[in-house]
């Protein structure tokens, strides 16, 4: 009775909401997601970013160009209906049962950027026949002392190594609000944000990016878990203790990998250097189209 009356209250919000979705509201099996897809041709480019679908704005742009390209509202934030929870295996289920549902076929490029890359990495390890290629935007990442989830303390394994995680303690509250690149969206998108802040969306906290990080180090086999799938690790300058052998084990997922830096970026790749972004996407595809020959 509850759901359903906070449905119905949510529902009742979007209507009088002051922007309509971007895209189309897609029903993956009890409630919907809000799904953004621009562009003609294969491989689909699918983006797992932190933040809102409309932050993607100038690198979906450009990527449309040359191939669709799909950004999404994970249940729970702006148009999307309240879903199971925020933790990384409801994530890359909701995103399993998104793709056939909006009638997307694969395999895709996945783009995960922040507590997206660790999610990114779980839907390789559980669906590789699905993805075609990833490019891994400044993968989630915090000072080494951050003090692991509480249900893994006493959980040790040779497959659990030390995960890496996010940019803010929890809450997290760092958004693209707080990069100075902030200014180059468009003035309608930077409104939209702020409407979009200003709901209180559900997010990920450092924990359970922490949890999501383990599940993909447990998920991912051997010493080049991906094979050879192409993938592009793009980097910022960070200098933190940790965050350079992160960027190294992450060029380790695969045999056919390569590292881009976005040298003028904190975090907000996406709007600091959309241009980075389409260049890892683009080389990713080239490589995935090549592998096919």
């Amino acid at each position: 009775m509850i759901q359903s009356i906070f449905i119905s209250l949510l529902l009742l919000a979007q209507s009088t909401a002051p922007y309509a979705p971007t895209g189309k509201l897609v029903d993956i099996g009890g409630y919907r997601v809000h799904l953004h897809c621009t562009g003609e041709g294969k491989p689909t480019v699918m983006v797992l970013g932190g933040g809102f679908s409309f932050d993607w704005e100038l690198v979906q742009n450009a990527v449309e160009k040359f191939t669709q390209v799909c950004t999404y509202d994970p249940s729970g934030t702006i148009w999307s209906d309240p879903g199971p929870g925020i933790g990384c295996q409801a994530r890359v289920d909701e995103i399993h049962r998104l793709l056939p549902a909006a009638g997307l076929e694969g395999p895709f490029i996945l783009v995960g950027y922040s507590a997206g890359a660790i999610a990114a990495r779980l839907y390789a390890a559980e669906y590789a026949s699905q993805v075609a290629g990833i490019v891994l935007v400044d993968h989630a990442f915090l000072p080494e002392s951050s003090p692991p989830p509480r249900d893994m303390e006493h959980k040790s394994s040779p497959d659990f190594d030390t995960p890496p995680v996010l940019l803010t303690q929890t809450p997290i509250v760092a958004t693209v609000e707080d990069d100075p690149a902030f200014a180059k969206l468009p003035e309608r998108i930077r409104q939209m944000h702020r409407w979009a802040d200003s709901l209180n969306p559900t997010l990920p906290t450092a924990e359970t990016a922490l949890a999501c990080a383990h599940d993909a180090a447990a998920a991912e086999k051997g010493a080049h878990p991906l094979g050879r799938i192409p993938l592009v690790v793009v980097s910022t300058t960070n200098d933190s203790p940790g965050y350079a052998e992160l960027q190294g084990t992450l060029l380790s997922l695969s045999e056919n990998s390569r590292q881009l830096i976005a040298a003028k970026s904190f975090h907000s790749v996406e709007i600091s250097e959309p241009d980075v972004i389409t260049s890892a996407i683009r080389q990713v595809i080239e490589a995935a189209r090549e592998r096919v020959k």
